[in-house]
């Protein structure tokens, strides 16, 4: 019992999911760096910022999350396959929504202005939306 063998295959997600977390956190740092950011620059602010970021994207895409749970659950008990994901319009809103409310909360504590905390927002999305749907399947 003590010795047995574990099962590594179900955690490699979680593991790309918190190594994608501190990529992200590191290009954040490098981006805030190269942007001449004003204020709350240290890794510290750096972290923090990142996770709040992280945990509005995942509450704003939550819904989109139930969705594909509740699908995936209804196809395994017998019910129709057909429709696994959600609807693409609903996927495009909640994207545009995550997006600015990430640009604003980078413009809001680190105060890069707007067109630099953009370009952080674009750098940053990747990792937040690789970690968000690995951290789902």
């Amino acid at each position: 019992m003590y010795f047995q063998e574990m099962e590594i295959e179900k955690y490699v997600p979680f593991i790309i999911a918190g190594i994608l977390i501190l990529v992200g956190i590191i290009i954040l740092k490098i981006g805030l760096a190269i942007t001449k950011a004003q204020s709350k620059t240290n890794i510290k602010w750096v972290a923090g910022s990142y996770l709040i970021q992280y945990g509005v994207t995942l509450f704003v895409s939550s819904p989109m999350l139930l969705e594909m749970i509740l699908n995936a659950i209804e196809c395994a008990g017998g019910g129709s396959c057909n429709d696994m994901g959600p609807d693409s319009g609903f996927i495009a809103i909640a994207v545009i929504f995550s997006v600015l409310l990430v640009l604003n909360l980078i413009n809001l504590i680190h105060r890069p202005g707007l067109l630099r905390a953009f370009i952080l927002t674009l750098l940053i999305l990747g990792p937040i939306i690789g970690a968000n749907y690995l951290a789902i399947y």
